[in-house]
Formats: C-alpha cells, structure tokens, sequence
C-alpha cells in the first residue's frame, strides 16, 4: 500500500516543512503569479528552487501549479518563469491553458506536463487526448464515482493518474465557475477567487407582480462540504490511481501536516490494521479543523451530502457555549465550561444563534479560574476577552476552534537554503537573460506587456492579479 504517492499542498514554507513532516511523498506549490490559487504572498522561485533541492535530497518530488489562465499582456514574465523553471527542474509542471502547454512542448521541452483538473478529464478519451499533448500525468475532475476512476485508470496506458482524495470541493463542475468573475470581475480561473460560494443567500418567496413575500433565514446553498476520501481509500488504490492529491495551498501548517499524517497512517498499515488505523486517522482529520466532510462523488454522482446550508466554512472543535457576557472596562468578555483544549494562539469562530450571525478572532488572553494561563484542558472554567466590535444577540452563542496555535509558527525558512538558491538562480537569469529577451521577441513580437511588468514586477512575482485569494487546489 505504501507504493501509492501521496501529495500534498503547500503554499508556503511553514506547510511545505509541515507537510514533509507528516509523511507526504510529493508536495505541489504555486508558480509566482500564474497558479489558480494567487496568494496574497507567493512563494519566490529561489523559494521553490530550494524546495526541489531539498526534495531531492530526501528522495521526494516537488511539483508546480501554472494552472491559471494566461492573457497575451502577461506572456512575457511566463516566459521568463517557464525559463528559469526548467533550469530548476521540478518534477512536474501543472497546467490547464492549452497556450501554455504549446509554449512548453516548443520551448521548454524539459519540463514534465500534468494536466490540471481544471482541464475537466472526465473519461478515458480525455486523458489520451491530454497524453497526446505531452501530459505525462492528468489530474482527474473531482465529479468522478470510484467506478468511472477505476475505468479511466485501467485504459490509461502509461499516463499516470493523479486523484483528488481530500479538501474543498468547488460548486461549479470541477472549478469552471463564473460566480466571483460575474459578482466582482475577479476570475476563479486566474487564481482571484473571492469566494462568493462561501456567502450566505436569503430566498424570497415571490407572491405576484412586484410583491415580496416572506423571507427565509440566510442559507449556504452552493458551500460544498469538504472532501473526505479516508473510507475509500482501499478502493482508490486497487483502482490503480497514481496518485493521491490533497488540496490545500491556502491552509494552515497544523492542517496539512494533520490532514497528511492521517492518509500516510492509512497508506501503510497492514490489512488486518486498516479498521483500527481508519479510527486513528478520523480523529486526526478532525483535529484539523475543516468544514464538514463527505466522500464527495466517489460513492454516488449525486452525493446526498454535498451541502451543509445552516453552516458554512471551518466548522472546527465545538469547545461549549455561552449566552451572557460582562465587560472589563470596555472589553467584552465571555465565560464557559470547555468541551476540550484550548491555547493562546488558537483561532476561534462564534456562532450566534439563532441569528446565524459569525465572527472569528485569534485568541491573545486565556484565563482559567481568574488567572492568566497559556492554555486550558478539557473542563476547565475559562474567560475569554471578545473582539471590542462584538455585538450580543438574543439567544446563545456556540465557540468553535477553527485554528490551533500549534504548528502555526513553525521554524522558518532556516532548513531551506534559500540563500544558496537566491544566487543560484541570479547566476542563471544572468546567463540567460538574452536567450530570455530573444524568445520574448520571438513568441510576443510587440505585445504590449502589463504595466506592472514594465515596473520590474514580473518573472519571479509577475502575472495574474497579486494579492488575491483563489479557489482552486
């Protein structure tokens, strides 16, 4: 069973160190700027160049997502990424423009293709199509039965087939959405997801011509339920997937490293172990504190659990409830009893009820008993001082750990030797800076590049939209 890769995100360097810890075979990172997850802060390819330094020496893989899409203003800092990346080499490049995928078999023949699930693979004839475009991998659409991937692996040939086993699920067929790009003008598919998926809807019901009738309370209606593969996972690995893919280039470090540990536990234990592991690994995964889980579509095309509509994002530990406050001064504060840990550092979420009303803030003071502590155990009586904004509604309110304290400051960037990779690759941009301008002229002629690019913004940070969060794994 442990032959299986498993894969892991990481989009920075505290999830990338956290995600080898927890026993991933593979982990997959952000090309600065053109990935479909734009992060608020990018990875930096010195970054990623001492990542795939430091995979090697452990015998690992480091993959990269290029998998937004790419307007003809921003070709020119692809080029120069695309080209310092073959000179990286890591060990895989994932994308879904199919301009990019021309690019790359014309001009950077080096770099190893996988084909996005934002490519929508749903059945045999679209991996060999992709396998023909010089994919040496293709990444399954998430809508998939455990029947339809067990299909597709056994016509796959010598393509290698990547499955998504845990994390978001996307409401729109595997990530294809309009949603945010129609709402806001910010486009899920070049990595600007704002997410408006993850907002609560009121229906109206509609009593004639011009008349609105009765409201109904805000609903989540198109927030999925995470993905949760751990009960299949037997079936997927018979059905002779290559890889198993966790999403989650936007997560916190105590998650991957969580989520990880859980599938690697699951990965190497003996049949007979399976049903006791399958236990060890559940409590795992919920310590990681996500929304609420299904299988997703591996058990049925359509999953009875695919929504929660009363709740929607990081659901996390229910720790107890409260329906008073008191204030010190200015400062709101709450008691109650705990239903488990909590820590200075942790990050909490309140739900009013029945309002529905959220509000979420990182914990900074802890007092058990009337003394300042660090942390508290199951049981204690603590107080806890509520963001200064907090207004109170009638009802209770229920105090959810939506974040733990730790693993969320893990070590720095010290075990990666960044430095030596920041010259390294200096050295390399200086070596190929006219082959750089040459293709540049030869693949854009006089496309007029982006503004921000003219400002020395593009290569190692350049492309699509910095600074904004995407939606896609």
């Amino acid at each position: 069973m442990a032959e299986m890769e498993l894969l892991a995100p990481a989009g920075s360097v505290e999830t990338f160190r956290a995600a080898l810890d927890g026993g991933a075979d593979a982990v997959y990172v952000g090309a600065p700027g053109f990935n479909a997850r734009n992060l608020a802060r990018d990875l930096r390819l010195e970054e990623i160049g001492a990542m795939i330094r430091h995979c090697r020496g452990l015998n690992k893989k480091l993959y990269v997502a290029a998998n937004s899409l790419v307007l003809d203003r921003e070709l020119p800092a692809l080029i120069e990424n695309l080209t310092l990346l073959q000179e990286l080499q890591p060990d895989g490049l994932i994308v879904q423009d199919l301009g990019l995928i021309h690019l790359v078999r014309k001009f950077f023949p080096r770099l190893k293709l996988h084909g996005s699930t934002l490519m929508l693979a749903h059945n045999s004839e679209a991996v060999r199509f992709l396998s023909d475009l010089g994919c040496k991998r293709v990444v399954l659409a998430r809508e998939l039965t455990l029947k339809e991937i067990r299909t597709i692996a056994a016509r796959s040939g010598e393509t290698e087939i990547e499955v998504f086993i845990h994390g978001a699920m996307c409401f729109s067929y595997s990530g294809l959405c309009l949603f945010s790009s129609y709402l806001g003008g910010k486009s899920g598919l070049r990595g600007r997801c704002v997410q408006p998926c993850r907002r609560g809807y009121t229906v109206v019901n509609q009593r004639g011509r011009g008349r609105e009738g009765k409201s109904d309370p805000a609903r989540y209606l198109f927030s999925m339920n995470d993905l949760n593969g751990l009960e299949v996972l037997p079936e997927l690995i018979e059905a002779g997937v290559s890889s198993l893919k966790i999403e989650g280039r936007l997560r916190s470090a105590h998650y991957v490293h969580n989520i990880v540990k859980a599938y690697r536990l699951m990965l190497d234990a003996a049949p007979e172990e399976r049903e006791r592991t399958l236990a060890e690994a559940k409590v795992l995964a919920d310590t990681a504190m996500s929304r609420k889980t299904s299988t997703g579509y591996f058990l049925s095309p359509q999953p009875a659990e695919a929504i929660t509509p009363f709740h929607s994002g990081n659901m996390g530990i229910h720790l107890g409830r409260f329906s008073a406050t008191k204030t010190a001064g200015d400062q709101p504060i709450c008691r109650f009893v705990l239903k488990g840990e909590l820590a200075v550092g942790d990050r909490l979420r309140l739900h009013q009820e029945p309002s529905g009303e959220r509000s979420a803030f990182r914990l900074k003071t802890l007092f058990v008993g009337g003394v300042q502590q660090e942390r508290a155990a199951a049981g204690s009586k603590v107080s806890i001082p509520l963001p200064e904004d907090w207004q109170p509604r009638p009802g209770h309110v229920e105090v959810y750990k939506t974040d733990s304290a730790v693993g969320a400051s893990a070590a720095g960037s010290g075990f990666l030797e960044v430095p030596a990779a920041g010259r390294e690759l200096a050295g390399i941009r200086r070596k190929l800076q006219r082959e750089i301008e040459n293709l540049v002229a030869n693949v854009c002629g006089s496309v007029e590049t982006d503004p921000d690019e003219k400002k020395g913004k593009g290569g190692l940070g350049g492309g699509p939209s910095a600074g904004a969060k995407g939606a896609r794994g």
